[in-house]
């Protein structure tokens, strides 16, 4: 059975995607609180569905070609520079005034089509307009997959495709248009498998953006506000729940801590606890974690270290504290930390049992006098 395409119909539906589009991004847009690029995604759409008015109209010839087809080639080029200026801010987060300079090209090609009339020619003008929206779907995919890189988000791949089929379309339209003998669809079809994927786009687009929203979400609730690096929940997270062999916990707690706070005030409290916290990330290897259990106690998880390694670890830390000078309101702050650390080498202890041998260990270097690092050992009485 042979299905028939009439050009009108898959105008009119070409239309409609974009106006379905358009409004999921105006939508998106409002109940987002950082819509990049969703509104210049919307102007986009908008424009590409009012050129695919006029080319219907012109189908119904409601219209002359000189005027639909000049319309339809300046708002088409319009809306997919508009896309990709949506699409570039949209992936990466940031506004870029060179992004802008795309929307130089409508113009430049309204200025050739009243020089040459190249638009009243229905092969001319339909190889322009889908050249052009190649280059803008293509150039779109492959920065939604870049920036991929930056932000690992799962909607971004089937984006990125959605788009590149796009592209890919807007191809088979030239080569149907050009090469007719030899293209593997005819443009009309490939016109209707566009509708497809502009639906597509428009979902994943709104993917994306709840996907970048739940993801900040999280990161507010694991992140300690005063010193940003991940709190309790967030360092309880990334400890398995039985203890890997190779691996120790480090626990840590700042000396004197309520006299810098009774001395100097809570500003400078706060101030030490960022000072800490910002030292103690610049010594942190790949893979290790680094979190604030709450107040001045501050937690350390070693996935690969051999107790002497551990030991090591924690003493660099503690050098690297006490040669830690705060200057707040005009004073200096000299700091120092105790620090108990549970290895683990032959039995692998639960979460909880790990916890309770760094904790001894911390008590341990507390009871020593501070300032030094304890290595849990079976001697050493655990915490109940």
């Amino acid at each position: 059975m042979t299905i028939h395409l009439d050009l009108a119909t898959v105008l009119l539906l070409h239309q409609c995607s974009f106006l379905v589009g358009a409004v999921c991004f105006i939508y998106m847009r409002i109940q987002s609180r950082s819509g990049e690029g969703l509104g210049a995604l919307a102007a986009g759409y908008f424009a590409l569905a009012l050129a695919s008015a006029l080319a219907g109209l012109g189908e119904q010839h409601v219209l002359s070609v000189p005027v639909w087809g000049f319309g339809s080639i300046v708002l088409g080029m319009t809306g997919y520079a508009l896309f990709w200026i949506g699409i570039r801010r949209l992936s990466s987060g940031k506004f870029r005034r060179m992004d802008w300079a795309a929307l130089v090209i409508p113009p430049l090609a309204a200025v050739v089509a009243v020089a040459t009339q190249f638009h009243v020619t229905s092969y001319l003008r339909g190889s322009v307009g889908n050249a052009f929206a190649f280059a803008s779907l293509m150039a779109s995919a492959v920065c939604v997959l870049r920036d991929g890189a930056r932000e690992r988000l799962p909607a971004r791949i089937p984006l990125a495709a959605a788009i590149g089929l796009g592209g890919l379309l807007a191809l088979m339209v030239v080569a149907g248009l050009l090469a007719p003998d030899v293209a593997p669809m005819t443009p009309i079809w490939a016109f209707f498998l566009r509708i497809m994927s502009q639906f597509a786009v428009a979902l994943f687009v709104v993917i994306l953006v709840t996907e970048r929203t739940e993801a900040e979400l999280r990161r507010v609730a694991e992140t300690d506000m005063l010193t940003g690096i991940g709190n309790r929940r967030w360092f309880m997270s990334q400890l398995p729940r039985t203890a890997l062999k190779g691996s120790a916990l480090l626990l840590m707690d700042l000396d004197f801590f309520k006299q810098v706070n009774d001395r100097f005030g809570h500003d400078a409290g706060d101030t030490v606890l960022v000072s800490f916290a910002e030292a103690i990330s610049r010594t942190m290897r790949a893979g290790d974690s680094f979190g604030r259990l709450g107040g001045e106690e501050f937690g350390v998880y070693l996935p690969k270290a051999a107790p002497s390694e551990a030991l090591a670890i924690a003493e660099s830390i503690r050098k690297v504290v006490r040669a830690l000078v705060v200057e707040c309101g005009g004073e200096q702050i000299s700091l120092t930390v105790s620090i108990g650390v549970a290895a683990v080498e032959e039995s692998q202890p639960s979460l909880t049992d790990l916890i309770k041998t760094a904790d001894a260990a911390l008590y341990a270097a507390k009871d020593t006098g501070r300032d030094c690092a304890v290595l849990f050992e079976p001697g050493i009485r655990a915490a109940a």
